[in-house]
C-alpha cells in the first residue's frame, strides 16, 4: 500500500512538471508570435519618379456654333398651307420649303388675281436660297402667321465653330494657329485649330472670343457645351510621382512623400507641387531622383521614419 501511493505521488508529480513545461513553451511561443508582429511594418506599395516633359493647359468651357445661316421669314400674313421638309433634312437652293396662302384668300377661294399672263390664287412658294440642314422650325400646318415672323433656319454645317469666351486677362496665353483639345460630353476628345480672335470685349463679362475651327469632325450640334484644353507652357525634363503618392493636410497647405531608405524604412519628404494633370504631378523640390523609390500606396498615416513591409 505504501509503495502504490508513493508510484501514484511520483506520477502527479511528473504530470504537473509536464504540464508547466507546456505551458512555458506556449507562453515562449506567443512572445515570439507577438515580437515579430511587433516587428512587422506596414505594407506598401512602390514606385519611382519620372522624368518626362509635361504641358500646362489652360482649360475653359466652350459651345458650338454655326457662323452661315439662312433665317426664313414670311412675306406676309397668312396661313401656312404646306410645309416641304422636316428638322434634319438636306436643304439646296431652290428647295421648297413652305406654301403658305394669304388670309383674304384663305377667306374665300374664289378670290383670283391675275399678275400678267399668271392667276394669283393667293398661294406662294417659300425657298430655300442656300444649302444646309433644317435646323430649326416654328411652325405647324395650318398655323396663322405675321409679316416678317421667323418660320425656319437652315443651318451650314461647314460653317461650325467653337465659340471661345476667354478672361481678358489670359487672353496672352491664347494664340491664332495655334492647336488645342476638345472634351466632349460624351467622353469624345477632338483636335482643333484656334482660327480667329474677333476683335471686341464683351462690356459685361470682359471676355474675348475666339473661333476655333474643328479638325475631321463628326457631325455637332449647336449650342453643345465643350471643355477647350489649350496648351500654353512646356516643361522639359520634369520629375513627376503618381498623385496618389502625395500625401496631404488637412488644410492642404503642406504636401509630402514617404521616401524609402532602405527596404524596411521609410521617412517623410516634404515638397514644392508643380502643374498637375489627371494621374500626375511635378515635384519643383527637392530634386527627385529617378532611382528613388517612394511609396505609391498605403502612405496614409504613416510617420516620419515608419517601419514599412513592401508588397511585391
Amino acid at each position: 500500500m505504501n509503495y502504490s501511493k508513493r508510484f501514484l505521488l511520483k506520477l502527479v508529480s511528473y504530470l504537473n512538471l509536464f504540464l508547466l513545461s507546456t505551458a512555458l513553451i506556449s507562453c515562449s511561443e506567443s512572445g515570439n508570435n507577438s515580437t515579430e508582429s511587433n516587428n512587422s511594418g506596414t505594407p506598401v506599395e512602390i514606385t519611382n519618379p519620372v522624368v518626362m516633359n509635361l504641358k500646362d493647359y489652360l482649360k475653359l468651357n466652350a459651345n458650338t456654333v454655326f457662323l452661315s445661316k439662312e433665317i426664313i421669314r414670311a412675306p406676309f400674313q397668312g396661313y401656312i398651307e404646306k410645309i416641304y421638309k422636316n428638322i434634319g433634312d438636306e436643304v439646296k437652293p431652290g428647295d421648297i420649303l413652305f406654301s403658305i396662302k394669304t388670309k383674304e384668300s384663305a377667306a374665300s377661294d374664289s378670290i383670283k388675281i391675275k399678275i400678267g399672263e399668271n392667276i394669283f390664287n393667293g398661294s406662294v412658294l417659300i425657298k430655300a436660297k442656300t444649302n444646309g440642314i433644317l435646323s430649326e422650325l416654328n411652325y405647324h400646318n395650318g398655323d396663322f402667321i405675321s409679316d416678317g415672323e421667323q418660320l425656319a433656319i437652315v443651318s451650314n454645317p461647314n460653317s461650325l465653330r467653337i465659340k471661345l469666351n476667354v478672361p481678358y486677362e489670359e487672353s496672352a496665353k491664347i494664340k491664332v494657329g495655334n492647336s488645342c483639345n476638345l472634351d466632349l460630353p460624351d467622353g469624345t476628345i477632338l483636335s482643333g485649330t484656334i482660327e480667329k480672335k474677333v476683335p471686341s470685349v464683351d462690356p459685361g463679362t470682359q471676355t474675348q472670343t475666339y473661333l476655333i475651327k474643328v479638325i475631321k469632325s463628326k457631325e455637332l450640334p449647336e449650342n453643345l457645351n465643350i471643355i477647350v484644353n489649350i496648351p500654353f507652357k512646356v516643361f522639359n525634363n520634369a520629375v513627376v510621382v503618381p498623385k496618389n503618392s502625395i500625401v496631404t493636410n488637412a488644410t492642404e497647405e503642406l504636401f509630402w512623400v514617404m521616401k524609402l531608405l532602405n527596404d524596411t524604412t521609410a521617412i517623410r519628404v516634404d515638397i514644392n507641387k508643380g502643374i498637375e494633370t489627371d494621374s500626375l504631378v511635378q515635384v519643383l523640390s527637392p530634386q527627385l531622383n529617378v532611382k528613388d523609390r517612394i511609396v505609391a500606396t498605403g502612405s496614409y498615416g504613416l510617420a516620419d521614419t515608419s517601419k514599412i513591409e513592401i508588397i511585391k
